[in-house]
């Protein structure tokens, strides 16, 4: 269940350095009276006369419904942590303003390419209008999405990105400039000349686009600095399998400075910590960030990244039923992220970067 995955890092005062959400880091609800639109929300983007800059993003749904109720079917590796949660939620949520159908497939985790390659077929297979793709692997997609390239069915590349041409339009969190922000994070309090501090490395599964791009991003971030990745680990984004990675770390190497990777791995690493007693010594970095991570933020000593992940599942939506309907004004939208602490953390929107408090996972959802 997810809020058995959610966690929470649970002590008063907690030291954790945090830098860089993915970022891909998102039961009705409903906008609060006198609340602000999510919209228009700026982004880096390419629109389809190829001019590429910023821009700012505005819904169809700013303007009317879908012309049509369009199935969507909607393909995630996983949802065991609240970064796919949220998205969850901006698709559904975006899907009821827009008055279309939405149908949301589990794979189960990094390891089950092939789960969510069947997972596809039968969606499309059962009378899906378009397909918004969260890829397990960067590189192993291109057979189901030239298939689908085939029988018309567009695809939106969300999040996390694959190689492949035969996707219509992407939109993705941009985790190299996550990874690079937690670089420049790290390398800014540890700058070329001072002294050494060593760093383990744990962004998720190997092969991944989204891990891929936050390996390039976080090593062109700490180039030229006295930050060292002494230790690289690849694992599922499951805190079980994540605990174990840190745990093996803990046991192999007694000078690490920063063990830097997803939310999960942070919260389910803090407990390890503890129970060594090196959680003042040995500090946390997590790349995007969750519930228990925004709250400790607002209570101060840490900084974190947010990346707008349910605003990104909002435009993902928006895109598939732009396809469908020949309104789409931007083949690449990339989401753009910042930096928190304290002292700003009031001008960070929750709704764009956390599903509310109480939702829980929508698999189906008919207007």
């Amino acid at each position: 269940m997810v809020d058995q995955a959610r966690g929470r890092v649970v002590k008063s005062g907690l030291r954790i350095a945090i830098a860089a959400c993915t970022g891909f880091m998102l039961g009705a609800f409903l906008t609060p009276a006198g609340a602000r639109e999510w919209y228009p929300l700026p982004i880096k983007g390419k629109r389809v006369d190829d001019k590429e800059g910023r821009f700012e993003y505005t819904p169809l749904s700013a303007i009317a419904k879908a012309g049509k109720n369009w199935l969507i079917c909607v393909s995630f590796p996983h949802m065991k942590d609240p970064f796919f949660l949220a998205a969850n939620y901006g698709i559904v949520d975006e899907a009821k303003k827009l008055g279309v159908s939405v149908q949301t497939f589990d794979a189960g985790g990094y390891t089950e390419l092939g789960k969510q390659i069947s997972q596809i077929e039968d969606c499309v297979a059962g009378g899906a209008d378009a397909l918004i793709m969260v890829a397990i692997a960067r590189d192993s997609m291109d057979n189901i999405l030239t298939e689908l390239k085939r029988k018309n069915i567009p695809v939106v590349d969300a999040i996390n990105g694959v190689s492949s041409k035969d996707t219509a339009v992407r939109i993705l969190t941009s985790p190299y400039d996550e990874g690079l922000r937690a670089g420049h994070y790290l390398a800014a309090k540890h700058p070329q000349g001072g002294k050494e501090v060593n760093v383990a490395w744990l962004p998720g599964p190997a092969g991944a686009g989204f891990v891929i791009a936050f390996d390039n991003g976080f090593c062109e971030g700490i180039k030229d600095s006295a930050v060292k990745v002494i230790e690289a680990k690849y694992g599922d984004i499951g805190r079980e399998v994540q605990a174990r990675l840190v745990e093996d770390i803990l046991q192999t190497h007694k000078d690490i400075d920063y063990v830097v990777g997803t939310a999960v791995m942070v919260e389910g690493a803090y407990p390890l910590l503890r129970a060594r007693g090196v959680e003042d010594k040995v500090k946390l970095v997590s790349v995007y960030t969750t519930p228990g991570i925004y709250d400790f933020l607002k209570s101060g000593g840490i900084e974190a990244g947010a990346s707008p992940v349910v605003s990104t599942a909002r435009i993902a939506l928006d895109e598939a039923v732009r396809l469908l309907e020949k309104k789409v004004e931007y083949a690449d939208v990339g989401t753009i992220g910042k930096v928190y602490s304290k002292p700003d953390i009031g001008t960070l929107d929750r709704a764009t970067v956390l599903a509310p408090a109480d939702y829980r996972p929508v698999f189906s959802y008919k207007p």
